[in-house]
């Protein structure tokens, strides 16, 4: 069962990269369910990804995420090898990765590890099941704006 989070302040920006246009759907509808203040941007594919990151093309002016929900099934560029180099990227490497996917292979999961992602959740096919995934972005969220606030109030002027 999905409960509604009453969070005040900043909105959590994601980047969900996802390439199945249901699984995306879902996950709009699961946020919006939640009250989560969440700004999803959705790409479909790897290459995608990374126009995004980089901010190329129709992605000039792209949000930088605060966490990459990522899929592994994908066209163009698996999210195994965009896992990787995101991590292997300076500009990129600290955003928080967290695979969501159908894939309960024990090697994926070994992989993933070892690319270092920061969680792996096997995609629920049950609405309610979704608890899990909205809990690992709250947490992310108060991490983010915790982290941004210390920062700020910290300031000397």
């Amino acid at each position: 069962m999905i409960s509604k989070i009453k969070i005040a302040g900043r909105t959590l920006e994601v980047l969900h990269v996802e390439d199945n246009p249901g699984d995306a759907t879902l996950l709009k509808e699961v946020l919006k369910k939640a009250g989560f203040p969440v700004r999803l941007s959705q790409v479909v594919d790897g290459e995608e990804a990374f126009n995004f990151l980089g901010r190329r093309g129709r992605y000039f002016s792209a949000p930088k995420p605060d966490v990459i929900l990522l899929d592994i099934k994908l066209p163009k560029k698996d999210g195994l090898t965009v896992l990787d180099e995101i991590k292997k990227n300076p500009a990129w490497q600290s955003l928080p990765v967290i695979i969501l996917t159908g894939s309960e292979s024990d090697l994926d999961i070994s992989w993933a590890q070892r690319f270092g992602v920061d969680h792996y959740v096997v995609k629920p096919t049950e609405l309610d099941q979704f608890g899990v995934l909205v809990k690992l972005l709250r947490d992310y969220w108060v991490k983010t704006f915790q982290k941004r606030h210390t920062v700020q109030s910290n300031r000397t002027f």
